[in-house]
């Protein structure tokens, strides 16, 4: 008998039946086949149709008609399931949104005390650290520490599940970068480096790219390599320069330019068109009879170029007149000195008071008529003393307490006077040192050392005539001078603004406050006093102190 046709027939009922189970081709002949596509939020989730895995979604594939269960499984999140009947040709499209999942992530360096950085986002605490209710899926660890190479792994954390991932920090090679900057105080910063520049501090051995920035010098990047041990290099930035040019009226003003060069601040005359470095500058302009002017500016590459206009101003000299205080009452008597020039100092007295130069008094001024009374400075603070006479025995601390009160009690700005102003307002337009008259007349002019004194105190020189007083005397008594100042010699010397110098080497000549030095030298006091010798009577006499003295007061000066 001929099996072959037999077997042939076994064989292909076999593959049909397969076929069948399979849902192949034959059930899909006879039944026909409809379109599944299944997508899920986030994708790569595996789909199963009826028990059967098709394939990662999203998915786009030919089932069966009928009843079916699709279901999708991501290792990060819940399995989610949907149930359908899908009809012959029909094209259904499933989209799932799997439930967010969280698990728990433990991370341990060893050593200890690491930075942890989880996608990019550092961590408060440093190594070990638990992080509870972390969201599943691919975190990008990187875990970081000075002196050890930094690693940096995927870690995978799952549903309901600990994580726990171990990190072994390397030794890394170290050396020190010493820099020699110019300027000195250039940033530095490591360009694509995980790590900052500090001086002293080891960085990792290898190749580090430097940007180096100052205010009003160009940006330089150098390249350095960084072995063990100690490495030095140096980076000298350009400075930035700029033309200035002023067009400043009236054009005979005085004009001073102060801007930080290298070997610190500097105050240069104006000049067209001068190159100045880049970064703050002021200008300071000053001409007879106009308001001083001043403008902070900033240099660069491009120039300044500015017009001012100075304020001229519109002042009688000679006036008088006394503020009035918000708590009631009038603050000192003043009297308007107008601007003008006059020679400070004298060739023919003490070695202080040399050498004479010539001082430009640009801004007119208000001054005290007399000096500041016990009565005027207990509207500010209670002081013992005969209400009338000078205020001393002060400190410069009460002073200023003092002309901070005037400020605030007017709405203006009063100081002490200057030592230029001072001499300015005592010599009143006059050339002489000496501005009490004759010895026999003295008296007339200031409450001095006199036959008064000698009669308390037999061993003292004194001038030949009598004023009545012995010490302090009520301010007024005595004649004034030509810009109508009492008591510019005796009674009570004045302290001013300025600071002691033993000479007049180097001293500005415009009449503003030569500051310098206070804290060693002490501060300058003007006009002598009662009890000063005959030999001190002069207008360009000058005295330092810095404690209180009960001979020793002050005058006001008012800006207008």
């Amino acid at each position: 008998m001929n099996l072959k046709w037999p077997l042939l027939a076994l064989a292909m009922l076999t593959l049909l039946i397969v076929d069948w189970a399979l849902d192949g081709l034959g059930p899909r002949f006879v039944f026909g086949t409809g379109t599944l596509v299944v997508q899920t939020a986030p994708p790569g989730a595996a789909i199963k149709v009826s028990g059967v895995a098709l394939g990662a979604a999203p998915l786009d594939a030919a089932i069966r008609p009928g009843a079916a269960v699709v279901e999708a499984h991501h290792p990060y999140h819940p399995p989610a399931t949907q149930r359908l009947t899908i009809t012959r040709g029909e094209r259904r499209i499933v989209s799932f949104a799997l439930e967010p999942a969280f698990g728990q992530l433990e991370i341990v360096t060893n050593p200890r005390g690491a930075v942890v950085t989880i996608n990019g986002e550092g961590l408060p605490q440093q190594s070990p650290v638990t992080l509870e209710g972390m969201a599943t899926g691919r975190h990008q660890v990187e875990v970081s520490m000075h002196g050890r190479h930094p690693v940096s792994e995927w870690v995978e954390v799952f549903p309901n599940r600990k994580t726990s991932k171990t990190f072994e920090l390397e030794r890394a090679p170290m050396g020190q970068l010493s820099l020699q900057l110019t300027p000195p105080h250039a940033s530095v910063e490591l360009v694509d480096a995980d790590v900052g520049w500090r001086p002293g501090e080891d960085l990792p051995a290898g190749i580090y790219r430097l940007r180096v920035s100052a205010a009003g010098f160009e940006t330089r990047e150098a390249t350095v390599r960084v072995a063990q041990g100690r490495n030095l290099a140096q980076v000298t930035l350009p400075r930035i320069y700029g033309a200035l040019r002023l067009d400043i009226q009236p054009p005979s003003a005085d004009v001073q330019v102060t801007f930080q060069a290298a070997d610190g601040s500097r105050t240069v005359p104006y000049e067209a068109g001068m190159q100045l470095p880049s970064g703050g500058f002021s200008v300071r302009a000053t001409a007879m009879g106009h308001r001083n002017l001043r403008r902070s500016l900033t240099m660069t590459s491009a120039g300044v170029r500015l017009r001012l206009a100075m304020q001229r101003y519109d002042i009688a000299p000679g006036r008088q007149f006394s503020d009035a205080l918000k708590s009631g009452g009038e603050g000192p008597l003043l009297v308007v000195v107008g601007p003008g020039t006059f020679r400070m100092g004298s060739s023919q007295g003490a070695s202080n008071e040399s050498p004479e130069r010539e001082v430009r008094v640009t801004q007119p001024f208000a001054i005290g008529v007399f000096e500041v009374t016990q009565a005027d400075f207990s509207r500010h603070q209670t002081w013992p003393g005969e209400p009338d006479e000078p205020a001393v025995g002060l400190t410069l601390r009460d002073l200023t307490g003092y002309l901070a009160f005037l400020s605030r009690e007017t709405g203006y700005g009063y100081r002490l006077p200057s030592e230029a102003e001072w001499e300015y307002a005592a010599r009143a337009g006059g050339e002489e040192r000496f501005m009490l008259g004759a010895a026999d007349d003295a008296c007339a002019y200031g409450n001095i050392r006199d036959l008064t004194m000698q009669e308390r105190y037999r061993d003292y020189d004194v001038t030949p005539c009598a004023d009545g007083f012995a010490g302090l005397a009520p301010v007024g008594r005595f004649a004034a001078n030509a810009f109508g100042l009492h008591d510019v010699l005796g009674n009570a010397e004045e302290w001013v603004a300025d600071c002691w110098h033993s000479s007049f080497a180097g001293a500005p000549r415009h009449a503003g406050v030569w500051s310098d030095g206070c804290d060693f030298t002490g501060r300058v006091a003007r006009g002598t006093a009662f009890d000063s010798p005959p030999t001190d009577l002069r207008i360009t006499f000058r005295n330092v102190g810095n404690s209180p003295s009960d001979s020793r007061g002050f005058r006001v000066t008012r800006e207008l």
